[in-house]
Order: C-alpha cells, then sequence, then structure tokens
C-alpha cells in the first residue's frame, strides 16, 4: 500500500514539475524527484497512458515537455470538501438571495473559484452550482462565541433544490429555548453569515417568513408541494437577514460615549452587535447589543479607550462584576525544588 502511494505522490509531482516550465531534461528530473532515469520514464509512460500529452525531446540529453494547455485531473473532493472550499473563496456579497451574484467577483479569488469549479467532477460540479446560485454570504462581522454549529451539506443542497423548483418542504426546528415543532416551509434562498447558514421561508403554518437557522433545522424532507408564488419580505433579503440576525444577537442593548474618534472604533464594532456615530472629532457614540451587559462590558474594554455609560445603569453594574472579577485574579509564583 505504501508503494501505492509512494508512486501516485511522485506522479503528481512530476506532472507538478512538467506543468513548471516548458521543458525538463531526465536528468533534471532525476534530480528533482530522487529517483533514477529508469523510474523517470517508467512515470512518463503512465502519465501518457492517463491520457496526458507528454512529448520526447530528442537530442544531448534528452527530455520531455507537457503540451500547452493539458492541466492537472479533475479534483476529487467529497461533497462537504467540495461545499467548503468553494463558500470559502466566495466573496461576501451584497446582492439579493438566489441572484448568484456578488459584490466584487474579480481578482484572485474568484480566478481560483472558478478554476476550483471547473475542476470538479461534472456530477458534483452540478450539484453545487444549485447551491451556489440560491445562495449568498454577507459580511457581519465575528461571533463572540467561539462555539461554530455543523450544518449537513446534503441539507444545504435540499434547501438549495427546493428554492431552485419552488417545492415546500416539511421538517423540525428547534427554537432558542430548546422547544421544537413541525414547520412546513416554502425556501426563497440560503445566507450565510458569522459562521452560521440562515434559510429565509415562508412559513405556512404561521402564515407569515420567517429566518430559521438551518443547524436547527433536522427531519427535512422535499415534499412534492409547490410553493406558491409570494412578495418576498423585503427588496434586499441580504440586509433583511442581516436585521434578524442583529436582533437575534442583540437580547440586551446600551449606549455608550467613547472618548475617541469614530474611526478608531469603528473597526471594533461589527454591523451584528452596533453602530457608531461620530459626536465630536475626539469622541463617538456606540449603541451595542450582545446577550449580556457583561458581553457588552467585555467588548467595549477592548477598545482600551475612556467610556461613558449613557444608557443603561446594568452596563455600569456589569463593568463592576468585571472589575470585582478582575481584583480577584492572582499570580501564584512557580514553586521550584531545592537541589
Amino acid at each position: 500500500m505504501s508503494c501505492m502511494w509512494d508512486t501516485s505522490e511522485r506522479l503528481l509531482k512530476l506532472l507538478s514539475l512538467l506543468q513548471r516550465q516548458k521543458a525538463w531534461t531526465s536528468s533534471a528530473l532525476c534530480k528533482e524527484l530522487s529517483v533514477t532515469a529508469r523510474t523517470i520514464t517508467r512515470d512518463i509512460t503512465r502519465l501518457r497512458n492517463l491520457g496526458y500529452p507528454i512529448t520526447t525531446i530528442k537530442g544531448v540529453g534528452g527530455g520531455y515537455a507537457l503540451q500547452h494547455g493539458a492541466a492537472l485531473p479533475p479534483i476529487m473532493f467529497s461533497l462537504d470538501e467540495a461545499t467548503a472550499v468553494l463558500l470559502a473563496l466566495r466573496p461576501p456579497t451584497t446582492t439579493g438571495v438566489g441572484t448568484g451574484t456578488s459584490a466584487g467577483q474579480d481578482g484572485p479569488t474568484a480566478i481560483a473559484l472558478d478554476k476550483v469549479h471547473r475542476a470538479l467532477p461534472v456530477p458534483l460540479r452540478t450539484t453545487l452550482q444549485v447551491l451556489l446560485t440560491h445562495s449568498t454570504s454577507i459580511d457581519l462581522g465575528q461571533p463572540i462565541t467561539v462555539v461554530t454549529p455543523s450544518t449537513d451539506p446534503a441539507l444545504l443542497l435540499l434547501l438549495a433544490r427546493s428554492c431552485r423548483d419552488r417545492r415546500q418542504v416539511t421538517c423540525t426546528y428547534q427554537h432558542h429555548n430548546g422547544t421544537t415543532r413541525a414547520r412546513r416551509l416554502e425556501p426563497l434562498g440560503l445566507v450565510h453569515t458569522m459562521k452560521r447558514w440562515y434559510l429565509v421561508a415562508y412559513c405556512t403554518d404561521d402564515n407569515d417568513w420567517a429566518t430559521l437557522r438551518v443547524d436547527r433545522i433536522t427531519d427535512a424532507t422535499l415534499t412534492a408541494h409547490t410553493a406558491h408564488a409570494r412578495q418576498p419580505p423585503a427588496e434586499d433579503l441580504d440586509d433583511y437577514v442581516a436585521q434578524a440576525v442583529s436582533r437575534g444577537w442583540r437580547q440586551v442593548t446600551a449606549t455608550v460615549r467613547v472618548h475617541a474618534p469614530a474611526a478608531d472604533i469603528s473597526h471594533w464594532v461589527s454591523p451584528a452587535w452596533g453602530d457608531v456615530t461620530e459626536e465630536t472629532p475626539s469622541t463617538c457614540i456606540v449603541h451595542a447589543g450582545a446577550d449580556t451587559y457583561d458581553s457588552i462590558a467585555r467588548w467595549l474594554l477592548l477598545t482600551t479607550a475612556e467610556i461613558t455609560i449613557i444608557t443603561p445603569p446594568d452596563l455600569a453594574h456589569a463593568f463592576d462584576r468585571i472589575a470585582a472579577q478582575a481584583l480577584r485574579t492572582t499570580t501564584t509564583t512557580p514553586h521550584y525544588p531545592s537541589d
């Protein structure tokens, strides 16, 4: 088994070398791969048998060249891996859900995305195109929590197909308080932000639109029932989701005056957590929200600027708790045994 993997790895390295420059002498390839000329000859034959157009250069020293335009074989990704790579390369979007377009889709990142997409096997490429077309990514910063929920790619694809085919989905949904309920949904689009997936869908049971966390959806089934044509909940669905996500994160809110220029503070404030308004050239007003006042206080301390609380008094109590905790923190001197 080890011999097989060594040969496969060497073939890929040889192919990469042939792509790097126009021609290689046999001796140079032997040096690069630490093998004999006989091994190089065998490996060249293997690559030719796989369909790569490698020509032999005659003359002193001899050599090989890969014909112009030859490329590496299709990248072998699992569904999970391919989904992760394509979504990681796709830049955040500012257009509506379902357009399949994004702002700033040019430059090296877009080129890399296109190359990876074209290198995928056709069935996987076709499958992922459904997801790319019916989803967007928006940048709302990073969540404070370090726990990143996992989402089944198969579920994402099922929801994307329901958007494409305009079919209803039945599922079980878990609410933030832990309770669950059966739902019948008419999905409109998927949005990825703050390391989570959200589904914009019309809930037929509630007769209203909803923004649902995909990681809380289980037992999803794509039904044969057609989704009705409905007016979307907003003209800009990315903004619609951003507002819904912000409301979910902002369980409590506070307003403070930060004694520093707005330009120095803005990069600390994620759109999901709050906003910054210039008050004077040396001060700004920050409206912030989070799950607790302690979270807001710890976050504001990261700015290292002087802060004046405008509202509410609960934020002052949070700073008091954090200060008391800091005072209780002690350091111990390591004890080293004497010789």
